[in-house]
């Protein structure tokens, strides 16, 4: 927040939500120092003049918390405290127009893809040649690697696509220079990221392209560990499971969001696949590497979810024993 008299802005960017707007907002710190802009991220100096606040919009409890961010920050612009508030991410790329309405006090609100824009409020262009460095808000040791941005997926509980947009990948030589950039800088992790991992490479290459990422990531010099989240069973490509193998700082893990154990609710949530392809992939990946740890995420109480669907989830995961499991109960997104 603003110390009277201050000449020189200051920005200070906060960050909700999940590792995609992590990366979304070291792009945006990474932009704005590259254009001589003071920036931090998450400060706890309370001297900045100027707040940006990435949202997410995902579920009712984020979107609250988001919210409330925001209003926060406009009670501190009309105390003086603040000269200029900007919202962007999920939740300003959703609501915008309601948003405007209810809290006059920001200045302007911007999208998920927005970013050229936010800076031209800064007089700031968007430096084409700091593509693939980031500046990261996390330990240097690990990063967050973004592979590709939006999803394709039809799924009838999720906002995502109306958040995020189509899916689009990020080329291979791009993703193996950013791989490259970290770990001159000391990253040892990479986690790959995005809304469907397994469906990469299908928009600029035409087939399923994870499996050669993979194998480029694992060539860059001082990586040691690679893992990988958020891969949609529907049309899994077997072929990461080989590189899996036979790449030692490729991580036995995997993070895959199954949602049910039940083909009705899995057909009801237009997954695309049933219990018991879901348990073969599953086998399928134990008996291709052997040891891996596997994680996923379940939804409960989705509409028109019976005891029988309830049990037979209960079941399915009493025989498929994840390493990691989280389940969620049922949140309605609006337009889903």
């Amino acid at each position: 927040m603003k110390t009277k008299g201050r000449k020189k802005d200051k920005v200070n960017i906060v960050t909700l939500g999940c590792s995609k707007n992590i990366v979304d907002s070291e792009v945006m710190l990474t932009q704005l120092r590259g254009n001589k802009i003071d920036t931090t991220h998450e400060s706890t100096k309370d001297d900045a003049n100027i707040v940006i606040v990435n949202t997410c919009g995902f579920i009712d409890n984020a979107k609250q918390e988001s919210i409330d961010t925001i209003l926060r920050y406009a009670d501190a612009k009309t105390e003086g405290l603040i000269d200029k508030l900007y919202v962007t991410g999920c939740l300003s790329q959703r609501y915008k127009d309601d948003l405007e309405r209810e809290i006059p006090q920001v200045d302007s609100f911007f999208g998920t893809r927005d970013l050229p824009l936010l800076l031209k409020k800064f007089k700031a262009d968007y430096k084409k040649e700091l593509v693939g460095e980031r500046i990261l808000t996390t330990s240097n040791h690990y990063a967050y690697l973004k592979i590709a941005e939006g999803c394709d997926r039809p799924c009838s509980f999720c906002a995502i696509p109306i958040m995020r947009g189509k899916h689009i990948s990020k080329p291979i030589e791009a993703l193996v220079l950013e791989a490259k950039n970290l770990a001159k800088n000391g990253t040892k992790e990479l986690l790959l990221i995005a809304q469907d991992s397994t469906y990469y490479g299908l928009d600029i290459y035409k087939k399923r392209n994870l499996a050669e990422l993979l194998a480029k990531l694992s060539d860059v010099e001082g990586i040691e560990w690679i893992r990988l989240h958020y891969a949609f069973p529907t049309g899994f490509p077997l072929d990461i499971l080989d590189v899996m193998a036979e790449r030692d700082n490729i991580c036995n893990y995997l993070d895959m969001p199954l949602q049910h154990g039940s083909t009705n609710m899995l057909k009801a949530m237009r997954r695309g696949t049933t219990r018991e392809k879901q348990e073969e992939l599953i086998q399928t990946i134990r008996e291709k590497v052997p040891g891996i740890a596997l994680r996923t995420t379940l939804i409960s109480g989705y509409p028109g979810e019976t005891e029988q669907d309830f049990q037979e989830m209960y079941d399915f995961v009493e025989r498929s024993r994840f390493e990691r499991l989280g389940i969620f109960n049922y949140s309605h997104e609006e337009n889903t």
